[in-house]
């Protein structure tokens, strides 16, 4: 499907100041509405400081270009004369990446190439961003009528949740028409924090079959929804396909952070939204499978690009036969 030009005016942004003053009933319609019709919105005044930002950027950059960009050079040299002698290369992306994982236990001392400044940083980065999908959670909560912490319970499991980071760099590529920076997918988590590049564009959702940009701003975080909160919402809010388009020009950076349920997180519809969809007919029941995060997984790495409601349909099946 071919990008559109960019329609960005109407992206949904909320001002987070405005939920503790007499314009919150407006903010919140507006992140309602944005986690009904878009599955994304931006948020500005979230409280994490523009120093510790500037920082993470600076540092990411850094690392990037002192550790990762000879082995990536390696790989787009592979991939375009792949590409340019004929071969399919959509099935790879054109990204350098590394993972954080922060809870239940954090690996961060473990990884290679990170000096201590880096790491500090990061701990630092990560535990607001924490605060922040925990708000997140409960402001949805208030949008939806369930119970505050409701939604940070269901993600629980036995030892808390899953939250980790994904740090990308999607450099410049000479031929963007072989290859995609990211191939289109839902996120199979809970709710997910992005700190993106603002100087560089290339994210974009797919709202009503046309592909729509993710307007970088500055000292912005982009939320989006994943396939947990969509079942737990019971269609609700959902989760929607997105990519990153490889640019001619331009590293653009990517730290996005994913408040996942633990693996063995019990997750299925709300039973408050399940009564709410009967009452407004939208729905007699649960229209979603009840199972277990970790079997969810499992099924989604090997599906990730590819449409959701077949991994739906599928645990629904499983749980049928179990």
């Amino acid at each position: 499907m071919a990008a559109t030009s960019s329609t960005t005016l109407s992206f949904p942004v909320i001002n987070m100041e405005k939920l503790e003053t007499e314009e919150k009933p407006a903010a919140m319609a507006v992140i309602h509405d944005a986690c009904e019709n878009w599955g994304f919105f931006e948020l500005l005044n979230h409280g994490i400081s523009h120093e510790l930002m500037d920082e993470v950027e600076r540092l990411t950059k850094e690392h990037y270009s002192s550790c990762r960009e000879p082995k990536f050079q390696e790989f787009a040299a592979r991939t375009l004369e792949a590409g340019e002698k004929g071969a399919d290369v959509k099935d790879v992306d054109w990204e350098s990446t590394f993972f954080v994982r922060h809870l239940p236990a954090s690996n961060i001392a473990d990884l290679p190439d990170l000096d201590d400044h880096y790491r500090q940083v990061m701990k630092q980065f990560a535990s607001e961003i924490q605060k922040l999908s925990e708000k997140l959670l409960d402001l949805l909560c208030e949008n939806l009528g369930l119970e505050k912490g409701y939604l940070k319970q269901a993600f629980a499991g036995s030892n808390g949740p899953t939250f980790g980071t994904k740090v990308s760099a999607y450099p410049p590529c000479p031929r963007p028409d072989l290859v995609d920076g990211l191939r289109a997918h839902t996120d199979a988590g809970g709710i997910i924090l992005l700190f993106q590049d603002d100087q560089v564009s290339g994210l974009q959702l797919l709202k009503d079959g046309e592909w729509v940009e993710v307007p970088p701003v500055r000292h912005a975080i982009v939320v989006n929804i994943g396939d947990q909160l969509e079942v737990i919402t019971n269609g609700r809010y959902k989760s929607v396909m997105h990519r990153v388009l490889t640019r001619p020009d331009g590293n653009r950076m990517s730290v996005a952070s994913f408040y996942n349920p633990g693996a063995d997180a019990v997750i299925f519809p709300a039973p408050a939204l399940v009564a709410a969809g009967a009452e407004e007919e939208r729905a007699g029941a649960a229209t979603y499978p009840k199972f277990v995060f970790e079997d969810y997984m499992n099924l989604y790495v090997r599906h990730k690009f590819e449409a959701k409601e077949p991994r739906f349909e599928a645990m629904k099946s499983a749980i049928a036969t179990a």
